[in-house]
């Protein structure tokens, strides 16, 4: 593959944070410290507040630039009829402080950037259309890059359509994510619109030790939050007490509120004491999952669940909803089980068979390794370059 001389992208973060990121910001360092590498591009890195993004970019020689940007979605709406009526009541109010954060948005930006060369815009989001504005000021193609699913914005569905019809090329992480954007909303073009699967970087093998310990380790790793679904993994864990005593689920992940009390709560009615951990935020993953025996994501809508991949690299077979873009990595039946979401008795059944059939954790656990392999993060940015190379031909 031809190398386009001097290719300078401006990607655009919607988080400071690295790990608090979530799987978003991993894989946007990851895939900027590839495309530098292999592909020489220079990268520059645009955040609303210096972090730890910011701080690891430096370390590789990567410009930053900070400036103050917002979101512009909000939460998902709810399904309670008390809260619809508490959105419609903001609503006018949120449209307008999102019309005046753009404004000054956009006066900064022509600020920060005026002068400056840069050959691609990168968004790296759904959540924020800076990205849109900084391309149409610099007359350079906008690629936006879609992790996630919209959630609700701010503007109109008329604006938001508008906006990413203007990309030159929009990524969509998962089919799932692509029939969202496309066929359902139809917020993207379908002719501009391609599906590439988030990539990882792939740690050598070690040797697993399964079956390890008295009790399985199921492990649920990611951000405290409702729509990631904890509690219908506990509520399971009540209905396999029942069958035996022989697991522990450890739940690792930053959150707290009224959501993290409910979950104890539920913890403690099912006296779920010893079975049910907390294990809070940690910086050493890795070396947890080397521990584990399966994991498990639950999530309502999850659109490329990069967790599942560092569960399968770490030879642990998952367990996940049949929602999103889950479905697309775990082979049912073969590296793991799909489960109806909120099926607390289906999911309560399949944490079973692992329990009382330990040789089913190793041979599903390898052919995870094996499956997790094929996403990797050379394979991500070879997909991301082609499709630079595809908006500026004639840099070639």
């Amino acid at each position: 593959m031809s190398i386009i001389p001097d290719l300078r992208v401006l990607f655009i973060s919607h988080s400071p944070d690295i790990e608090r990121g979530g799987g978003a910001s991993i894989s946007l360092y990851d895939l900027i410290l590839d495309l530098k590498q292999r592909y020489n591009v220079i990268p520059s890195v645009l955040v609303f507040r210096e972090g730890e993004l910011s701080r690891k970019c430096r370390e590789h020689n990567i410009e930053v630039l900070v400036m103050k940007y917002w979101w512009w979605t909000t939460a998902p709406f709810s399904v309670k009829f008390r809260d619809k009526v508490k959105r419609l009541i903001k609503r006018v109010p949120q449209k307008i402080r999102y019309c005046l954060r753009n404004i000054y948005s956009c006066f900064k930006m022509k600020r920060l950037l005026r002068g400056r060369k840069f050959d691609i815009i990168h968004t790296n989001t759904c959540v924020i259309d800076i990205g849109s504005k900084i391309a149409e000021f610099l007359n350079v193609p906008h690629v936006w890059h879609l992790r996630e699913y919209g959630m609700a914005f701010a503007p109109s569905d008329f604006y938001v359509r508008r906006e990413i019809h203007k990309a030159a090329a929009v990524i969509t992480v998962s089919k799932a994510v692509y029939d969202y954007y496309v066929n359902e909303k139809r917020f993207s073009p379908a002719d501009k619109t391609r599906i590439i699967y988030v990539g990882v970087k792939i740690p050598e093998a070690y040797e697993k030790k399964f079956n390890s310990g008295e009790k399985v380790n199921f492990c649920m790793t990611c951000m405290l939050l409702s729509n990631k679904n904890q509690l219908m993994a506990v509520r399971a864990c009540a209905r396999l007490k029942a069958l035996t005593d022989d697991f522990t689920l450890h739940i690792i992940g930053a959150g707290g509120g009224s959501y993290l009390e409910e979950l104890k709560r539920e913890v403690k009615i099912n006296n779920l004491e010893e079975h049910v951990k907390f294990l809070g935020m940690r910086y050493d993953i890795d070396e947890i999952l080397k521990t584990m025996d399966v994991g498990l994501i639950l999530s309502r809508r999850e659109a490329f669940a990069r967790v599942v991949l560092e569960y399968m690299l770490n030879y642990m077979p998952v367990i996940g909803t049949d929602t999103g873009g889950t479905p697309e990595i775990i082979n049912d039946n073969e590296t793991g089980f799909i489960c109806r979401l909120d099926d607390t008795e289906q999911l309560a059944g399949l944490m079973h068979k692992f329990i009382t059939d330990r040789e089913l954790i190793k041979s599903m656990g390898l052919k995870a390794r094996s499956r997790a392999e094929n996403f990797s993060i050379k394979n991500d940015t070879d997909e991301v370059y082609k499709i630079y190379q595809e908006v500026v031909p004639s840099r070639m």
